[in-house]
Parts: structure tokens; sequence; C-alpha cells
């Protein structure tokens, strides 16, 4: 564990603070934020799509069946480890014809034609590196997206009492 713990902070402790404000502030200033993961990634997407409503952002996540059409002035976040994906690359593409911005957050440094490329840098990591397949980055991915949504609620002036009031109400 203490070993976990360690490299997730070496890796969080890594990312650039000025990207992490630049990030928040394209949240921010977003008319609507679509989230975007595969697998565990794109799970770790949703919790942080499902925080960006609490904090009363217009957010979805992409492939619901509710998902409308992305469009300029939008936001889309598209999270993966390796940014290979073929995917990824023709929804960024398919988000910029539209006119979206991109803020992609990714564990390597690939070659994303993302607006933005916040990396979580897993290179940081020096003890766990055993850990199988993307839990590393997908940990990090969670702390790093719970941190920004305690920035955002700094930068909107809301608090955890505000972001209850929107919490679900059906079971």
């Amino acid at each position: 564990m203490r070993g976990v713990l360690k490299d997730l902070g070496l890796i969080l402790e890594a990312v650039p603070e000025e990207e992490t404000r630049r990030f928040v502030h394209a949240i921010r200033d977003a008319q609507r934020v679509f989230m975007y993961g595969l697998g565990r990634s794109g799970l770790v997407a949703r919790m942080f799509g499902m925080r960006l409503v609490q904090l009363g952002r217009d957010a979805t996540i992409v492939g619901d069946t509710t998902t409308p059409a992305i469009r300029a002035g939008d936001l889309l976040i598209p999270c993966s480890r390796t940014g290979r994906s073929p995917i990824l690359h023709h929804m960024i593409r398919l988000a910029h014809r539209e006119g979206a911005r991109v803020a992609a957050v990714v564990g390597t440094p690939e070659a994303l034609k993302a607006d933005l490329v916040l990396r979580l840098p897993l290179e940081a990591a020096v003890t766990e590196k055993a850990q199988p397949m993307g839990s590393l980055f997908e940990q990090a991915l969670v702390l790093y997206l719970d941190q920004v949504v305690l920035l955002l609620m700094a930068e909107l002036k809301k608090t955890g009492e505000d972001m209850e009031r929107i919490h679900s109400n059906l079971p």
C-alpha cells in the first residue's frame, strides 16, 4: 500500500500547476462538457461527469442515449492512459469539426490533436510499476479529477452543501 500511495503522490505532484489551472478554466468557461473514456478510464470519466453535474455544470457522458450534439463553445474531455485509440482520435476530430475544444487527460505523451493535453506522468512512479495494466493511471486519474473538483468548487464558489442539493434524489 505504501508503494502505491507513494507513486500516486509522485505522479500527482509532477503535474504542472499551470496545466491544471488551464484545465480548470477550460471546464469553467465551457458551455457544456462531454466526458469520454473507454474501459476503466471511462468509468472514472463518468465519475467526474457526475461531479460536474453536481457542481451545476451541463455535463454528459459520450455514448449515453441522451448525449446531445457537441457544438462550438463545448468542451470534450477524453481520458485515456495511452492516447492511442483510433476511436479517441476520431472523437477529437469530430469535436473540432463542430467547433468544440478538447482537453485530453492522458498517461503517456502521445501526439493528440487536443487543444489542451493534460498528462499524468506515469514515469514519475518508482515503486509500484508492477501494478497490472492501467491501474496506476486509473488510480491517479480518480485522485487528480477529484482535486480538479475541489478547484472548481472554489472557482465557482460552490460548497459541498450546494452539490448535495443537486445530487440525485431518485433511487
